[in-house]
């Protein structure tokens, strides 16, 4: 008996007619998309995270503050003030790049002296252009003040493109004449001769 129901798990007395397939549990029966969305919660515990199972409390404790200050202006690093300014020098005095001076000006700084030396304790040619500042208000093209003014004129009229207001209209002779045959109408449309 026991062979045969391993072999048929229904029982011997189920009649014929009620044969019922028996599912696998991995097969989605019934409303199993409505189910799917059910949660169950598997105890009613709240659950624990490891950082909150091994946390050691310390009632007493309080943060130090000058290790947080330092720990700060160690990520921020050096501020504004330190990295442009030298000997409480105004920032204005900076304001000519490096590419400014060698495209622009041509290397032109008469502050700088005449002959470098070769240092060769330090192994460079002194004194550096970079010791000897350029004294002047930076390169201005007056791009600035063109697009200024641009902005501030109102417009009359339609509002054009920069396409449009940026192409120039070709002279007429630059433009192609008609160098094919004259259209002519259908016969149909000829008027009909009067004898």
């Amino acid at each position: 008996m026991q062979l045969l129901t391993a072999v048929n798990p229904q029982p011997v007395s189920t009649p014929s007619w009620k044969t019922e397939s028996n599912y696998s549990t991995h097969v989605l029966t019934g409303n199993w998309a409505e189910e799917r969305k059910k949660f169950t919660k598997a105890t009613e515990q709240i659950p624990q995270s490891i950082y909150r199972k091994e946390y050691v409390p310390f009632p007493g404790h309080r943060p130090d503050q000058v290790s947080r200050r330092y720990g700060k202006s160690r990520i921020e690093g050096l501020p504004y003030t330190h990295l442009i300014t030298h000997h409480q020098e105004p920032s204005r005095r900076h304001l000519i790049s490096t590419y400014d001076d060698h495209y622009n000006r041509h290397g032109y700084n008469p502050g700088l002296p005449p002959h470098r030396t070769w240092d060769k304790h330090k192994l460079q040619w002194l004194p550096e252009k970079s010791d000897f500042p350029l004294l002047a208000p930076p390169t201005n093209y007056g791009l600035y003040e063109q697009l200024k003014q641009r902005w501030l004129t109102p417009e009359a009229g339609l509002r054009e493109s920069i396409y449009t207001l940026s192409y120039p209209r070709p002279p007429l002779c630059a433009l192609s004449r008609r160098e094919h045959a004259i259209p002519v109408p259908p016969p149909r449309l000829h008027p009909v001769p009067r004898f």
